[in-house]
């Protein structure tokens, strides 16, 4: 079969991409993984052959519904998984309202869960669709677990931090102004769908700048109370890097930056700093110690992660758990907070054990095999590419001619053009590109720490795109 893989936050799916990826490529599927413009913006224009498109999100909205339809007509199997996760609150049923619809899902022929926890919520909301809906876990995730310890092995030492703040304020500093988040979710009909939302970003917005003030204060005493020690700053993917600099200014042992996949850093890291982020459920599987700063209580704080951490509540509290953790790798209570961390992550998380989430994927795709039996070569997949690519240069050119002569056209009538006023939010920083060499790196990864998929190879395909495929199937061995 051939199945597209859309990335749209690179440093988040990357690396889970790829792995579901080669998990496809292993029993014989070509697969094409990479920016949303090479995969699922061509399969909705028809010019991939039909296969399986798998998609970040059920949202509903025009635009979504718009492109399942042409998916359909195109003869494509559509399968989605949330990559927002929505398993940070104790309720998944507000999540779901947000994210979901009838009319989305009835569009999606599967839809994986992360977990019992949403699985059960969508079942119980959408239970006409409960067949549809599988909790086979994440890729994600699979890169938590212990099989994957030596993956990272060997990274850069750059990107080993003594202490990990990882940083979940995308109201205050996100990249793109909270008046036009806000004007875009309006537009997408999510404070329809879920009527208190607009409310809860107001409200959530204040209290963040109130904690990440708190945070600021929090990094600079940490760096003067442990001044030989290295101490990273991650932002959040959504989040301005330069923001986080001018905010905290320049300081000798500290240093913001957002390099690579967050799995990697929190691998390498003696100790994880945040406040109701996902990164305490994954540092949770991979044992690594964790500790929740909650210098202002409030209800809009997320428990769930917070209660997988040492939880401490004053800066004396975090600086003698982080110095009895760089000092032994222990802190005090860590025993209790072990069982609520079990079944946290036991209800939210499918596939901690046995068989990885991307092989259970895999098998759901399976069900679709005899349908889709019109599988493209590699070659054939070039060719397209090289086809669109000289249509595409042809339809540039034109837009350009286009634009000169209305720019000329606005000069002789002393006219400008018009700007355009929508509410467009900022993407570049979301996927601003995808080398060959990064591929590798994690396919080689992945095949030295699990001891598989050396079959499998990649090639590009389109810019930031790469086809993924098995070189004992056909005629692939050739390239």
């Amino acid at each position: 079969m051939n199945i597209y893989l859309p990335i749209e936050v690179k440093v988040r799916e990357l690396e889970g991409k790829v792995l579901l990826a080669l998990a496809a490529a292993e029993k014989g599927h070509i697969v094409i993984i990479g920016a949303k413009k090479d995969t699922l913006h061509l399969a909705k224009k028809g010019y991939l052959p039909s296969g399986i498109v798998h998609d970040k999100s059920l949202t509903p909205g025009d635009y979504k519904i718009e492109n399942f339809s042409k998916l359909k007509q195109n003869g494509h199997f559509i399968t989605a998984q949330d990559e927002e996760t929505g398993l940070l609150d104790e309720s998944f049923d507000h999540f779901a309202k947000r994210r979901f619809s009838e009319r989305t899902i009835s569009m999606a022929d599967k839809i994986f869960a992360w977990g019992e926890h949403d699985a059960q919520s969508l079942r119980n909301i959408f239970p006409e669709f409960a067949q549809k809906i599988v909790a086979t876990g994440s890729p994600r995730v699979d890169f938590w677990r212990s099989e994957f310890n030596t993956y990272y092995q060997n990274h850069d030492d750059d990107l080993k931090p003594d202490i990990l703040i990882v940083s979940n304020f995308g109201y205050p500093i996100d990249e793109n102004p909270f008046w036009n988040r806000i004007a875009r979710l309006r537009k997408a009909g999510y404070f329809e769908r879920d009527p208190e939302m607009e409310k809860y970003m107001y409200e959530n917005s204040a209290y963040q700048y109130r904690l990440l003030f708190h945070f600021i204060k929090m990094i600079r005493a940490l760096s003067e109370k442990f001044p030989d020690v290295q101490i990273l700053v991650r932002p959040h993917p959504v989040e301005a890097e330069e923001a986080w600099e001018k905010l905290v200014g320049e300081i000798p042992n500290v240093t913001i930056e957002r390099k690579g996949t967050i799995s990697r850093v929190i691998r390498n890291t003696s100790v994880l700093i945040h406040n109701g982020c996902t990164s305490a459920l994954e540092a949770s599987v991979s044992e690594v110690p964790r500790i929740a700063y909650r210098p202002i209580p409030h209800d809009l704080e997320r428990e769930i992660p917070n209660n997988t951490s040492l939880q401490a509540f004053t800066f004396e509290e975090l600086s003698k758990m982080v110095c009895d953790i760089l000092g032994n790798g222990e802190s005090v209570n860590t025993e209790d907070i072990q069982l609520s961390t079990e079944d946290i992550l036991n209800s939210r998380l499918a596939s901690l054990a046995g068989s990885l989430a991307a092989d259970k994927m895999v098998e759901e795709w399976e069900d679709f095999r005899s349908t889709l039996d019109n599988q493209a070569s590699v070659r054939q997949f070039q060719d397209i590419r090289n086809e669109y690519t000289k249509k595409l240069r042809k339809g540039v050119f034109k837009r350009k001619l286009k634009r000169r002569a209305v720019d000329i056209r606005n000069f002789i009538l002393g006219q400008t053009r018009k700007k355009n006023k929508g509410n467009l939010l900022k993407t570049k920083h979301k996927f601003p590109y995808l080398n060959h060499d990064e591929v590798t790196d994690i396919i080689e990864n992945v095949q030295r720490s699990l001891d598989r998929f050396q079959s499998v190879s990649s090639v590009q395909f389109g810019q930031n795109s790469y086809i993924i495929f098995n070189r004992e199937s056909k005629d692939e061995n050739s390239l």
